[in-house]
C-alpha cells in the first residue's frame, strides 16, 4: 500500500470465463478484498497484468468499466428516498416495470409487497428501518438492474436474521447460475456451487479446485470449511 513496503498481493494469477463463477476464501488479512479492490479499481497502481475480455484493465474508463461490472458491499449504501429510487437509481433505462422484475428475480419483492407503501416506501438514513438482510437484497436487486455482464460480491452479511438469509442463499444461488460472479465468500452454501475456489493466505494463492478436490486435500481450505460448519 505504501511505497518500498512488502507487496501485499505475490504471484496472484488466475482467469474466469464467462458464465462461470469464482469464489475466494482465506482467513483475514489474507489478501481477498485488496483482490476485489484492484479489479473495481478502487486501487491502482498494480504490477502486472489485469484484463478484461482482453483488455488491460487501465486502459478501460470508469464509465465502460461500470456499464460492465455491478459490486455489491458487504455494508451497504442506501439513500434515503423510495425503495424504488434505492433499486433503480433513477437511471432512465430501468423502468417501474423493471424495478419490480429484479426484485422477485432477487426475492426482495416477499418483504416489500408487505410494506403498506411498497415500493414507494421511504428508506430512513443508512437504511435504518430494513434489516442487514433486507438492505442486502436492496443491494443485489440493484446490481441485477444494471445489466452488467460481472456481478463482483463480497457477501459477508453478519447480523442477518434466518429468514433474510434463506432469501440471500437463493438470490446468490441463481446469480451464480445467470451472471459471471466473483465472490469473497462467507458462506458454505456459496462457496460449494462455485466453478473454481481459490484460497488465499498472506497474499499467496495456496489452494485451487473445486469444493470437493479441496476438502479432500485435507489443507487449508478444509481447516476454513470446518470452521464454517
Amino acid at each position: 500500500y505504501r511505497e518500498n513496503n512488502e507487496q501485499i498481493l505475490k504471484g496472484i494469477s488466475f482467469s474466469i470465463k464467462a458464465g462461470q463463477t469464482l469464489a475466494i476464501v482465506g482467513p483475514s488479512g489474507s489478501g481477498k478484498s485488496t483482490v476485489i479492490r484492484l479489479l473495481t479499481r478502487a486501487y491502482s497502481g498494480y504490477q502486472g497484468s489485469i484484463r478484461i475480455n482482453g483488455e488491460e484493465l487501465r486502459d478501460i474508463n470508469a464509465d465502460r468499466l461500470s456499464r460492465f461490472m455491478a459490486v455489491v458491499h458487504q455494508n451497504v449504501f442506501l439513500y434515503k428516498a423510495s425503495l424504488s429510487f434505492n433499486i433503480g437509481l433513477a437511471r432512465p433505462d430501468i423502468d417501474a416495470q423493471r424495478i419490480r422484475e429484479v426484485a422477485e428475480y432477487v426475492h426482495a419483492d416477499l418483504f416489500i409487497d408487505k410494506l403498506p407503501l411498497a415500493y414507494h416506501s421511504l428508506i430512513a438514513p443508512g437504511g435504518a428501518n430494513l434489516s442487514a438482510g433486507e438492505g442486502q437484497l436492496i443491494a443485489l436487486a440493484r446490481a441485477v438492474a444494471e445489466q452488467t455482464d460481472l456481478i463482483i460480491l463480497d457477501e459477508a452479511t453478519s447480523s442477518v436474521d434466518s429468514l433474510t438469509e434463506t432469501l440471500i442463499q437463493k438470490a446468490v444461488g441463481r446469480l451464480y447460475q445467470d451472471k459471471t460472479v466473483i465472490a469473497i465468500a462467507h458462506r458454505l452454501s456459496t462457496i460449494r456451487s462455485a466453478d473454481m475456489i481459490l484460497v488465499l493466505e498472506a497474499g499467496h494463492i495456496v489452494e485451487s479446485g473445486h469444493h470437493e478436490q479441496l476438502l479432500a486435500a485435507g489443507g487449508v481450505y478444509a481447516e476454513l470449511i470446518g470452521q464454517l460448519e
